[in-house]
C-alpha cells in the first residue's frame, strides 16, 4: 500500500512504492494527483481511485473504496477514507497506509512527516522508494 503523513506544520509527505500483493511493481510513482480543481494525495486500489476521486468531490459514497488519504480544496485540507466522506482535518499529525502506525509514533516522538514515512519504510515492507513533501494549502 503505502504511508501518506501530515504533520502539524502542515507538510504531506508520502512514498513512491506501488505493491501488489507481495510484490513490489515501482518505487517512483507519484501519489499526488490534480483532479478537478483539487490536489489528492491518496494511496489504496490504483483502479479505484478515479471513482474514489469523484465520490469524494460528491461528499461520499455508499461504496467503500480501498483508498483513503488527503484531499486538499481551495487550501483547505480534508481527511478522506473509505466512505470517501471528506472531513475537515484538525491540524493534528495524521496517517494512512500500511506504514501509519509507525508513522504516527514517528510524528508522536517529535519528527517531522517526511521523516515519519522514512522511518515508516524502515518497518513497512509496503512503503518504500522515493518520498516526497510539500506544504499543504
Amino acid at each position: 500500500m503505502t504511508t501518506i503523513c501530515i504533520d502539524r506544520d502542515g507538510i504531506i509527505a508520502y512514498d513512491g512504492r506501488e505493491t501488489q500483493g507481495n510484490r513490489i511493481l515501482r518505487d517512483n510513482v507519484d501519489k499526488k494527483h490534480n483532479y478537478c480543481g483539487r490536489v489528492f494525495v491518496i494511496g489504496g486500489d490504483v483502479g479505484q481511485m478515479p471513482a474514489f476521486m469523484d465520490a469524494c468531490i460528491d461528499g461520499g459514497s455508499d461504496k467503500n473504496f480501498e483508498c483513503s488519504g488527503l484531499m486538499i480544496e481551495n487550501g483547505q485540507v480534508f481527511e478522506v477514507f473509505s466512505d470517501a466522506v471528506p472531513i475537515e482535518w484538525s491540524g493534528e499529525p495524521m496517517a494512512f497506509g500500511s506504514g501509519c502506525d509507525h508513522a504516527f509514533t514517528a510524528m508522536d516522538c517529535g519528527l517531522s512527516a517526511k521523516e515519519a514515512v522514512k522511518m515508516a519504510a524502515k518497518r513497512d515492507a509496503c512503503t518504500g522508494g522515493k518520498i516526497r513533501a510539500f506544504k499543504a494549502g
